[in-house]
C-alpha cells in the first residue's frame, strides 16, 4: 500500500470517528447543562492527531469537524432556545479555531521529532496548553469580527470539555503510539530494518569467514600429515 493511499484511509477513519463523536459529544454536553453554544467536544484533539500524523495535510479535517459541531447543535441541542446560536458565524469561528492547531507545525519544526514531544509529560502538557490558549483566542476574535460580540469568558466555559479531552486524550493516545508523524515513523522503521539486516549479513559473513579459515587450517594440517 502506497503512503498516499494509507494517508487517505487514515484521514477518512479520523474524520468519521471525529465527526461521529463530535455530534454525540455536543449533544451530550448540551444535555448535561444549559449552555449557549458548546463549540467543541473532541474536534481539537482530532486536529492534534491529524496534524501530528500528516502535517499540514491534516488540516483538511477542520471544515468537516466544524460542520459536525454546528449541525449537532442546530439539530440535536435539547435546549431549543439555544439552537439559533449554531449559525454561520459560529461555524466560521469554530473553523478558524480548529485551523489554529496548525501552530503545532511550528513546534514540530523546532523539535524535529513529534513523537518525542508526547513522550515527555512536560512538553506534552506545554503543547496542549498552547493549543488550548491559541484556539481560545482565535475563536473569540473571529466570532467578535463576525458578530461584534466579545465572548471570551463564554468560550472558556463552552470549550472546557474540549480542553479537558485535549489533555487526557493526548496523554492516552501518546501511550498508544498514535501521535507520531507517519512518514517519519515509516522511514525510521525502514532504517532500523536495514541496520538489522546489515547486522545479520555481517554476522553471516563473519561466520563464513571463520568456517573458511577452519577449512584452510584443516586442509593444511591434513597435507602436512
Amino acid at each position: 500500500m502506497s503512503l498516499k493511499k494509507y494517508m487517505f484511509i487514515d484521514m477518512i477513519i479520523l474524520g468519521v470517528i471525529g465527526c461521529a463523536v463530535e455530534v454525540l459529544g455536543i449533544y451530550v454536553f448540551n444535555l448535561m447543562l444549559t449552555a449557549q453554544a458548546i463549540t467543541t467536544a473532541i474536534s481539537l484533539l482530532m486536529m492534534i492527531v491529524s496534524i501530528t500524523r500528516w502535517g499540514w495535510k491534516g488540516l483538511v479535517l477542520a471544515p468537516f469537524l466544524a460542520l459536525a459541531t454546528i449541525l449537532s447543535g442546530m439539530l440535536l441541542n435539547p435546549h431549543e432556545l439555544y439552537r439559533v446560536n449554531y449559525d454561520w458565524k459560529l461555524y466560521i469561528a469554530t473553523l478558524f479555531q480548529l485551523l489554529s492547531i496548525s501552530v503545532n507545525l511550528l513546534w514540530y519544526k523546532k523539535v524535529k521529532d513529534e513523537e518525542e514531544t508526547f513522550k515527555k509529560l512536560s512538553s506534552m502538557l506545554g503543547l496542549c496548553a498552547i493549543d488550548c490558549l491559541v484556539s481560545l483566542l482565535v475563536v473569540t476574535l473571529v466570532y467578535y469580527l463576525c458578530s461584534f460580540q466579545f465572548l471570551f469568558l463564554g468560550f472558556i466555559a463552552w470549550n472546557s470539555f474540549g480542553y479537558i479531552l485535549v489533555f487526557v486524550g493526548a496523554f492516552v493516545l501518546s501511550r498508544q503510539g498514535i501521535l507520531v508523524n507517519i512518514k517519519k515513523n515509516l522511514l525510521k522503521q525502514k532504517q532500523e530494518n536495514e541496520k538489522e539486516l546489515n547486522f545479520k549479513f555481517n554476522i553471516s559473513d563473519d561466520v563464513k569467514e571463520e568456517n573458511l579459515e577452519k577449512e584452510r587450517v584443516n586442509f593444511k594440517d591434513g597435507k602436512d600429515n
